[in-house]
């Protein structure tokens, strides 16, 4: 049996578009992740209650694909699906689709349960995944594998780590490094593009008081952007973008 597909309606803000009026990369990962979060409290396994136990949940790779990035004022239905896990492992589905079921973004992402204490992963107890209707399978589907990282054809840009960039689990939010990775490309660069995918994996924690490096390489004549944030000489996340021109 399938696990549930969790929906409800949003209404993307001018807050969360930039300069081309579309949803930003960062604010895309949090009105998905958001989803998540309230299909848990619907099923009263919101954060808090799994906190209790001395765990959380952590992410460790997304992979999306934009067909049409929403737009400032649109309304869209998210849906989200925590499809299958192992015994270390869980996969989740995310949709975003216009009013007429047309998918707008899709999104698989990869995580653990980390122990809050020892910052370590640890088993992922029955207790938080089957209320969602998640398969349990020997082996999750492959995500996309990155292109190495060239650090001798890199541009790089400094970014303190602050107060504001620190999320409920005591590290920077998930979501703040594509910001970060997407900050290094020029104005130009990014006037003139719109991704239509990327894949971003975490590595490390990144904590309040580091200074982050973040390197990008331009490749496949700026079709293809890699990135990768760098605390004390050491990746702590690697993502690649896609672009198109816009014509």
């Amino acid at each position: 049996m399938a696990a549930e597909i969790f929906t409800e309606d949003y209404k993307i803000t001018n807050f969360e578009t930039n300069l081309h009026g579309t949803i930003t990369l960062q604010y895309l990962l949090d009105v998905i992740v958001q989803a998540s979060e309230d299909q848990s409290q619907a099923i009263n396994l919101r954060t808090e209650k799994v906190q209790e136990n001395g765990v959380t949940w952590v992410v460790i790779q997304y992979d999306v694909d934009i067909q049409e990035l929403p737009k400032a004022g649109q309304p869209v239905k998210l849906q989200t699906q925590g499809t299958s896990y192992t015994k270390s492992f869980a996969n989740r589905h995310f949709w975003i689709r216009d009013m007429d079921g047309h998918i707008l973004v899709e999104v698989k992402s990869l995580w653990v349960m980390m122990n809050l204490t020892t910052r370590k992963m640890v088993r992922i107890p029955e207790s938080a995944v089957t209320p969602y209707g998640s398969e349990k399978v020997k082996r999750l589907e492959r995500l996309h594998k990155l292109h190495k990282f060239d650090v001798d054809n890199a541009k790089k840009m400094k970014f303190p780590v602050t107060f504001n960039d620190i999320d409920f689990n005591g590290h920077v939010g998930n979501t703040r490094y594509i910001n970060w990775m997407s900050d290094t490309l020029s104005f130009d660069f990014q006037k003139d593009r719109l991704p239509t995918g990327f894949s971003i994996k975490f590595e490390d924690e990144v904590r309040y008081g580091d200074q982050v490096t973040s390197e990008v390489n331009i490749i496949d004549d700026g079709n293809t952007t890699v990135h990768q944030i760098m605390v004390d000489g050491k990746a702590r996340s690697m993502a690649e973008i896609t672009w198109k021109k816009i014509n």
